[in-house]
């Protein structure tokens, strides 16, 4: 169609078709020599993936303008011989079957005043989206999915702390989904850094506020000030220096970790990832090849007994098996078994990524470098800091509770204030002590939290001041919850006056 000055418009077409575990077929081969594999690792990953959610039906968008791509596009793909159009397609995906003679009665009905009802069918059978980039041999752009179940058939836990909520307009219906965006590198824009990075900030930018980057910005402001292989586009990967100059250019603060045993590499892990924030890891092949993923949840199992005997404490972290993660050269949620590894004498943390089937990719153990998260600006203690803190407070207790043989269990990670004192009206606090935590204790944006349990439920949590650094300790308070037995209120007030903290019961 075109307009008076003979402009064409684009038309939309809403196409309705069974999923087939096979998602390739669905995509075509890039003509001539390709040196990459076809189809794309990623495209076998997604179809694999969704057969897991039971996904029965796929609903496609002829024309959609994705902000990502589009900037892509205007950075890179726009000055290429080639045509690329600026536009993509966008894949809905579904656990329920339908047609496209019922989708059309799902928009009448939805005309006929019962909007509603129809939004209400489609939400409930909804697993995500996918954008599809006309890149031919990287399609797979912006993907947020639903995570897998929270059990797994073994009976673990599976905890995606760093997912968010994302709404998708289809029809004129709004959709919403459980997930952390992933996509493809496209090799012009974005390495697996690159990635990697993009997809934490999807996590930690709506939480501040902040604009989300894409992956061409994301590039541009890691190697502003450095560039290691002489131009920033084509991207030929990124520094842990130039991630963290990416990360302080987002408005955000880049905490790099190295990596030391695997009990203090998991508390790491489970500690930023509880608290809504989604590292990036830094990891390396037995054979010297870098690479960079971003996690998103853990796989748990039971806490372990004690290591040594003289404790009177367990530690959370001892849980965890594995992480979730964003793997571009994968997919999401790509499941890394987490173990020792030696290597020169020294054991050090690898990771095992595997596919859905369980089948372990290609070069599939790497080993952990570093951690690298960005947090907001204010955040400046650490969980390694508030393990240490905690490791003292859980002894102390430990001792204090004999009649717990298995010793309570300590786990550490930063929560909103406004979410823990909206938490703790749960508490069941006296009315003074409920008074006391909502209004008369200052409490930061973020606090630390160092949560003491046992396996029947919480017994104490201390809290300190997340903005104040190792010279200037602050805890704030010690709030007692449902667990603490009566009989130590005396020796726990003297605990909470040894950490200069106000006692809330």
């Amino acid at each position: 169609m075109l307009d008076a000055h003979g402009h064409g418009y684009p038309s939309q077409t809403i196409k309705v078709i069974p999923f087939m575990a096979e998602l390739s077929k669905l995509f075509h081969r890039p003509e001539g020599l390709i040196e990459d594999p076809w189809p794309p690792p990623q495209l076998v990953y997604l179809g694999q993936y969704l057969d897991r959610l039971g996904c029965k039906t796929v609903v496609i968008e002829s024309h959609y303008i994705d902000r990502d791509y589009l900037n892509d596009f205007a950075l890179f793909h726009a000055r290429s011989l080639r045509g690329y159009p600026h536009f993509c397609q966008r894949m809905h995906f579904f656990d329920t079957p339908f047609d496209s003679d019922h989708f059309r009665n799902l928009v009448h009905q939805g005309n006929a005043g019962k909007r509603k009802e129809s939004q209400e069918y489609l939400q409930q059978g909804y697993l995500g989206y996918s954008v599809v980039r006309p890149l031919p041999g990287t399609p797979v752009g912006r993907t947020v999915l639903a995570t897998l179940g929270a059990t797994t058939a073994a009976g673990r836990k599976r905890e995606f702390g760093a997912v968010r909520t994302y709404a998708s307009h289809l029809a004129g219906f709004r959709l919403e989904i459980q997930g952390l965006a992933f996509q493809q590198q496209d090799q012009a824009v974005s390495a697996c850094a690159t990635t990697a990075l993009w997809t934490s900030f999807h996590r930690v930018a709506p939480m501040e506020g902040l604009t989300l980057q894409t992956p061409a910005e994301v590039t541009e402001a890691a190697s502003r000030y450095f560039l290691a292989d002489g131009r920033a586009l084509p991207s030929e990967g990124l520094t842990i220096d130039q991630i963290s100059e990416a990360i302080r250019a987002a408005g955000l603060s880049p905490l790099v970790i190295s990596s030391t045993t695997l009990i203090e590499d998991k508390g790491q892990l489970l500690g930023f990832l509880s608290s809504g924030l989604a590292p990036v890891l830094a990891i390396k092949s037995l054979n010297g090849m870098g690479h960079a993923v971003c996690s998103v949840g853990v796989k748990r199992g039971d806490v372990q007994p004690r290591s040594d005997p003289k404790l009177h404490y367990r530690d959370q972290a001892t849980s965890v098996l594995g992480t979730y993660t964003h793997d571009d050269r994968l997919g999401p949620y790509a499941f890394a078994d987490l173990l020792p590894w030696t290597v020169g004498g020294r054991i050090s943390t690898a990771l095992m990524i595997k596919w859905p089937d369980k089948t372990p990719v290609p070069d599939e153990i790497w080993l952990l470098k570093a951690l690298i998260v960005p947090v907001p600006l204010k955040l400046r203690l650490t969980i390694g800091r508030l393990r240490a803190l905690g490791f003292n407070v859980a002894e102390a207790l430990g001792q204090m509770l004999i009649e717990f043989p298995d010793g309570v269990i300590l786990n550490c990670r930063f929560e909103l204030s406004n979410s823990y004192r909206s938490r703790a009206f749960d508490f069941k606090l006296s009315d003074g002590g409920a008074h006391a935590l909502m209004c008369e204790v200052t409490l930061p944006r973020y606090v630390g939290l160092i949560e003491i349990s046992v396996p029947d439920g919480p017994l104490l949590d201390v809290l300190l001041d997340s903005t104040e650094t190792r010279a200037n300790p602050a805890t704030l308070a010690c709030v007692r919850r449902e667990r603490l037995p009566a009989r130590i209120a005396s020796q726990v007030a003297a605990l909470a006056k040894a950490l200069g903290a106000r006692l809330i019961a």
